[in-house]
């Protein structure tokens, strides 16, 4: 889940006000903010200024991004992950496996997760999104985006909008990629941009090469 520049509330402080529930879908544990060990990998390439982030996921498979300059593990549990930026803005990393949305009758697997947070956000917010689209990015890839309003909802300008690009890995596996407070419209633009076109899938064994790895 994203939360737009509009709504100025970054993600931790929705969750400890109890307005995001992480865990609505059947076989997650709720998010926790502690560092917990988990699947997920975050670490800092000084000589490249960028993140190397890594995720195992399933018997044999390792997602790898790139995220520029410096961010760290904020939070983690299991299959999902928090990472904040050393200048400021949060990415919400989360591995769907794709039996969660097969009965779904969408035909693509990145349109089946959309849905599957559309109904999930409507339940948590107890109505409707005021607004939804769901744009192609490139093949497989989809960002989903619903708008919110209600004054007691915790941002100053009562809106809340969520903004989340899914990446559907393979047919067993999605990634959805949330983004807060990155900054001016370009820059989150950008961010996003360079973040997608580093993904890289690889075996098992390559995320095991990348945590061991030392970084200058």
């Amino acid at each position: 889940m994203r939360i737009t520049m509009g709504s100025m509330a970054p993600l931790k402080s929705l969750l400890s006000a109890g307005i995001l529930m992480l865990a609505t879908t059947p076989g997650h544990a709720a998010l926790s903010l502690d560092k917990a060990p988990g699947p997920i990998a975050v670490r800092f390439d000084l000589k490249a200024e960028q993140t190397r982030v890594t995720g195992r996921i399933g018997d044999n498979l390792c997602v790898m991004l790139s995220f520029p300059d410096e961010w760290r593990l904020a939070a983690g549990g299991g299959l999902r992950a928090v990472v904040e930026a050393s200048h400021g803005g949060e990415v919400e990393l989360v591995f769907r496996p794709a039996g969660e949305v097969k009965d779904l009758p969408q035909v693509d697997l990145a349109s089946r997760d959309a849905a599957l947070l559309q109904r999930d956000h409507e339940e948590v917010f107890g109505r409707p999104a005021q607004s939804a689209t769901l744009a192609t990015l490139t093949p497989g890839i989809k960002r989903w985006t619903a708008t919110w309003s209600d004054v007691n909802l915790p941002a100053a300008s009562g809106q809340i909008t969520l903004d989340t690009v899914i990446v559907a890995l393979s047919d067993e596996w999605l990634l959805e990629l949330s983004f807060s407070e990155i900054g001016t419209r370009s820059t989150y633009e950008a961010t996003v941009a360079e973040i997608l076109s580093s993904l890289r899938l690889d075996s098992a064994s390559a995320c095991a090469r990348h945590d061991t790895r030392p970084v200058p």
